[in-house]
């Protein structure tokens, strides 16, 4: 099957590198254009683009709907496959390839329909999440499915590794699927039981609250401490929070917002007990421990975070 393949984030590598040892025909690949970054605002490309471009594949980053199907008219492939590209596909580029287009999305739809399942998986406390492979239509992750599984979110899962293992499930499985879809095998209507959204996240969701418990402290920073960040305010700036760990450690009777410093760590009281703060971000400065920061900021009996 001659095949193209959209995506804009590091996710899509593994899936490509599963393409490329199979028998399928990678033609091309779609990716969002470039980004600006920094005081400078130099233009840079995400890093699914920039691992297509060393290995020597074509890479297309249409700016538009109709770019792309311009795109998909003059090199025409037999299937576009998805994962974590970014965009809404408009009706027309969606039946312009023979097979259409496919999708890998990570959470076992109708579960987390929209752009952040994995976020929303951690955030929420589950334990279990998933993959689907799916055919693209004009709704959002509401298409019928080739494919399903479950996947085992482990208890020191972030974003980032969780992303990382169901990318990888997801190559070991697509050639097979690709083969069945090319022997005629058709996709099952979607379930509208069950179903629930995780969109975007705003960076506003990455403040934290100190009126929180423990465990819905360390999942919303498992979830979001990468990107867009996790963050307290203290005196006055921002307080980047990297990562955390639940501490059963006496909190002699500390106030929501208070941290406590010894010589080795640092933690910070919420409703239920201690949150351990590993790593953390100053502002303007770089990430260091927490122990470090408690050390240089000479945080007095009492003090607090907001």
């Amino acid at each position: 099957m001659k095949i193209a393949l959209a995506s804009s984030a590091s996710v899509g590598i593994p899936v490509l590198t599963s393409l490329l040892s199979s028998h399928h025909e990678v033609l091309y690949t779609i990716s969002n254009p470039d980004k600006a970054y920094g005081r400078g605002q130099n233009k840079l490309p995400n890093d699914f683009a920039k691992y297509v471009g060393q290995i020597g594949l074509p890479v297309h980053s249409p700016v538009n709907s109709q770019e792309l199907l311009v795109l998909l008219r003059a090199d025409p492939v037999e299937l576009v496959l998805t994962v974590a590209y970014g965009q809404l596909i408009k009706d027309e580029a969606l039946v312009a390839p023979h097979y259409g287009w496919l999708n890998i999305h990570f959470s076992q739809l109708p579960k987390f329909r929209g752009a952040a399942p994995v976020q929303y998986a951690i955030m929420t406390q589950q334990t279990q999440t998933g993959v689907t492979v799916f055919q693209l239509d004009a709704g959002m992750d509401t298409g019928p499915i080739y494919q399903t599984w479950s996947s085992a979110i482990a208890a020191s899962d972030t974003t980032q590794t969780l992303l990382r293992k169901l990318s990888e499930e997801s190559a070991l499985r697509i050639v097979e699927i690709l083969d069945s879809i090319k022997n005629g095998a058709k996709p099952t209507a979607q379930s509208e039981i069950g179903v629930s959204t995780a969109p975007k996240i705003p960076k506003f969701m990455g403040k934290l609250s100190i009126h929180d418990d423990r465990m819905d402290l360390s999942s919303k920073v498992r979830a979001l401490g990468e990107n867009p960040g996790t963050f307290l305010s203290f005196r006055g700036e921002r307080l980047g929070i990297n990562e955390v760990e639940v501490s059963y450690a006496n909190d002699a009777g500390a106030k929501p917002g208070e941290l406590i410093a010894n010589k080795a760590e640092l933690f910070l009281k919420v409703t239920d007990g201690l949150i351990r703060l590993v790593k953390v971000v100053p502002q303007g400065k770089k990430m260091m421990s927490g122990a470090d920061f408690a050390r240089g900021a000479r945080i007095a009996p009492g003090e607090c975070c907001e």
